[in-house]
């Protein structure tokens, strides 16, 4: 594990040098990457691969679903879109005069050859062909730029368009007016949740009635945004969707508030959003929403685990995803019972069902959430446990700090292992991706933390977290 080994050398000097620095000069007090660097060079291939979540120690708001009774407000809805809690977009939407209808999503500039993702379809493809094998060949190879979904924080940029069979002609539907026009009118709930999120920025809240007929159409519970850094937030909203496809917002409400500094521990695909902890101590906030997402990093270290197993990774990078998980459980617990002591009360982590995953799906997740948050999160956890005031939390931070550091040579050896496997299209798609992570942390560690959890917990103010991303991206990121 030989990006563990540099980790713990170069981890603990680089907050060495902040935690020297802090007291005094405002001047940058990093030594030169020479100067820190442990020796020996990386060989991750370009910063990404298989892990999901982003590591930090600083406080984002865990969210909140908004209840299971089927209701948001004054609103009752009555109907479920959704099947066995997802939902696909494409699927039961009758469109006129064609056989086959689905929606599709692809990564843009990726591979040719790489099958774009289905999000769901209604009816039987080139059933009315004269010859049918020849449609699906067809069918199978059409692509489309389609439209650019809508997305949000680090999503790697993603395009979507339909696709139609009517006996011989085999269609690409290439925007979303062209989309509305197919489905010409809205007359059923799955329509009018399609509608409703077909741009990306919105998905349909699962687990309960979501979506319900009005006079003039339909209304359909969505969510969306993210919760990740100062003025940023996660919004549950119902929409009008009229049956001439017109959509609207009837009612919104911020279920969760991003607050300074949000990466901490993995976060898993499909982290159920819960209410920000109603407590006036920062220290305790910051420490409900730390325990909140070192629960959920468990979800993601247990679909790691069993990734990696599929693929035929190595075993020692099994074994170290298994004690990832048994670590954050510790986490948990131990940022739980810190929340408590200052008048926390974390919220239950709860993940949506997860879903296969491409090989390439899992690389660039770990380049946002591994390779560049963890990463940075292991540091601050460093510099956490040389400065905080508070004693009992210097000590927590300590062991997370050295847990965390494994865990970030985890996400940078399953890089190396896994992103050759990659073509040249899809690494450069990673590579991207770690570029955006990196320059959103910037924006996000820009805002200033509250003074007290600078004091007590050994949060770094603004321009030293700044600092420290910039030391650690010369020192190893940038390098590996």
């Amino acid at each position: 594990m030989r990006h563990t080994l540099r980790l713990r050398v170069l981890l603990p000097a680089l907050a060495s040098v902040a935690a020297a620095a802090c007291g005094g000069s405002t001047e940058e007090a990093f030594p030169s990457p020479a100067a820190t660097s442990s020796g020996g060079t990386s060989s991750s291939s370009g910063g990404a691969s298989s892990s999901s979540g982003g590591g930090s120690s600083s406080g984002g708001s865990s969210g909140s679903s908004s209840g299971s009774s089927g209701s948001s407000g004054t609103v009752v809805l009555d109907t479920d879109v959704c099947v066995d809690g997802e939902h696909k977009p494409g699927a039961n939407v009758t469109i006129a005069g064609v056989d086959f209808f689905e929606l599709r999503e692809e990564y843009d500039h990726a591979d040719p050859s790489q099958e774009p993702r289905s999000l769901g379809s209604t009816g039987t493809a080139c059933a009315s062909a004269d010859d049918a094998s020849a449609c699906k060949a067809t069918l199978t190879s059409l692509r489309s730029d389609g439209w650019r979904v809508k997305s949000w924080g680090n999503d790697v940029p993603r395009h979507r368009y339909g696709v139609t069979t009517k006996g011989n002609d085999v269609t690409a539907i290439t925007s979303l007016a062209g989309l509305t026009s197919a489905i010409a009118t809205v007359d059923s709930p799955a329509a009018a949740a399609l509608l409703a999120v077909a741009e990306g920025a919105n998905h349909v809240v699962c687990g309960k009635p979501n979506v319900k007929k009005t006079a003039t159409g339909w209304q359909v519970l969505v969510q969306n945004g993210i919760a990740c850094g100062e003025g940023t937030s996660r919004k549950e909203e119902i929409l009008a969707v009229t049956t001439d496809g017109k959509i609207t917002i009837e009612q919104s409400t911020v279920i969760e508030e991003g607050q300074g500094g949000c990466a901490i521990g993995r976060r898993p695909e499909g982290l159920v959003a819960h209410a920000a902890t109603e407590c006036a101590d920062p220290v305790g906030r910051f420490f409900a929403a730390a325990a909140h997402l070192e629960a959920a990093s468990v979800f993601s270290f247990e679909r790691l685990t069993e990734e990696l197993v599929a693929l035929g990774a190595p075993e020692e990078l099994v074994a170290a995803s298994r004690a990832s998980r048994d670590d954050e459980v510790r986490h948990a617990r131990m940022t739980a019972k810190m929340a408590r002591r200052f008048g926390g009360a974390p919220a239950k982590a709860e993940v949506a069902p997860a879903t296969k995953r491409t090989t390439l799906e899992i690389a660039l997740e770990n380049a946002t959430e591994g390779c560049v948050r963890e990463t940075y999160g292991a540091l601050v956890a460093h510099r956490q446990a040389k400065t905080a005031n508070d004693r009992a939390i210097r000590r927590m931070m300590q062991t997370i700090a050295e847990d965390e550091t494994k865990h970030a040579g985890l996400a940078w050896d399953v890089a190396a292992w896994l992103e050759p496997q990659l073509t040249t299209d899809e690494r450069l798609l990673v590579d991207d991706a770690r570029r955006r992570a990196l320059a959103d942390l910037r924006a996000e560690l820009a805002i200033e933390p509250d003074a007290d959890l600078r004091a007590r917990a050994g949060m770094p103010e603004a321009a030293a977290a700044l600092a420290l991303l910039d030391a650690l991206d010369a020192d190893f990121i940038a390098a590996a």
